[in-house]
């Protein structure tokens, strides 16, 4: 006897949270509003991946994105065809499937509550930025302080703004974004830009002076590289300050494909470090944020 076709209405009934036990992940802890993983689409130390049983939906604090169970079959197989994203699920679920379907379109649900910015002042933050040897000029000019509550707690973190008006957030205890996810380009007119993975990074630049007569993209993440490649062919001179480590090496790789000669690998100022930033605490003279410093 054949087995019968599963239809589409039928996988979108599959928990995300059995999806995600069938690929290996388990829930890590708990809140009030759902259940937090080690994200499924990348590697890292916290988990910061979120799904909500009950709403049948997931959002990566570390990237920005979210979704139901075929936009994250579509992050984990890359692909944003709607077949292929259930074809997927089907496959790691061990069901067959059939191929009449009627997407519906999904609304995101924010989690982040109560969002107020100003200016960064918190000494907690800034006593942070300077064990990161960012002083609070430099801070106070790139940063801002972002408030808000989460999971129905309140929270703090410094916030560096991107293209699209959402922001990555930083603290002692945080690691994340508020979406939406994106690049910060901040241009001047300069012929040549550098290239950061992060902004700890950038503000690591200002401090050491590589940013003088360049402008500047930050990333935000390596995913977003493809982002940022409509920018980089207006400038004749590319300095990558990436991160010693193969995320960070396959995104110059991406780069140099898609630009050529044109991109500058600067990794070799900090070849014993795994970053700029870590190169920076290494090598420059502590710093207290009590009082400003000036350059």
């Amino acid at each position: 006897m054949e087995d019968a076709l599963m239809n589409i209405d039928e996988i979108r009934k599959i928990s995300l949270v059995e999806f995600l036990n069938q690929l290996g992940y388990q829930p890590t802890g708990r809140d009030s509003k759902g259940l937090w993983f080690y994200s499924p689409c990348r590697s890292e130390h916290k988990p910061s991946f979120h799904v909500n049983p009950r709403k049948g939906v997931w959002f990566d604090f570390g990237t920005g994105a979210g979704g139901d169970i075929f936009t994250l079959a579509g992050e984990l197989c890359n692909s944003t065809d709607f077949i292929r994203q259930a074809e997927f699920i089907a496959e790691k679920m061990q069901i067959p499937i059939a191929k009449t379907y009627k997407p519906e379109p999904f609304i995101e649900h924010p989690t982040f509550e109560d969002v107020k910015v100003s200016k960064l002042e918190s000494p907690a933050l800034l006593k942070y930025l300077a064990d990161r040897g960012i002083p609070r000029n430099i801070a106070q000019r790139w940063c801002v302080q972002v408030d808000y509550r989460l999971h129905g707690k309140d929270y703090f973190a410094i916030g560096f703004e991107n293209n699209a008006h959402g922001f990555e957030l930083r603290s002692s205890i945080f690691k994340g974004s508020y979406p939406p996810k994106h690049i910060t380009h901040i241009a001047d007119g300069n012929a040549r830009c550098n290239v950061f993975e992060g902004f700890i990074d950038f503000l690591s630049a200002e401090r050491l002076g590589l940013n003088d007569g360049s402008d500047s993209v930050v990333l935000n993440s390596v995913a977003n590289v493809g982002k940022a490649l409509t920018i980089f062919p207006d400038y004749s001179v590319i300095a990558c300050y990436l991160d010693n480590d193969e995320a960070g090496r396959s995104a110059l790789a991406r780069l140099r494909r898609e630009l050529g000669d044109k991109v500058m690998d600067k990794s070799a100022l900090y070849p014993d470090h795994k970053d700029l930033n870590d190169y920076l605490v290494a090598t420059q003279p502590k710093i207290s944020n009590n009082s400003k410093l000036k350059l």
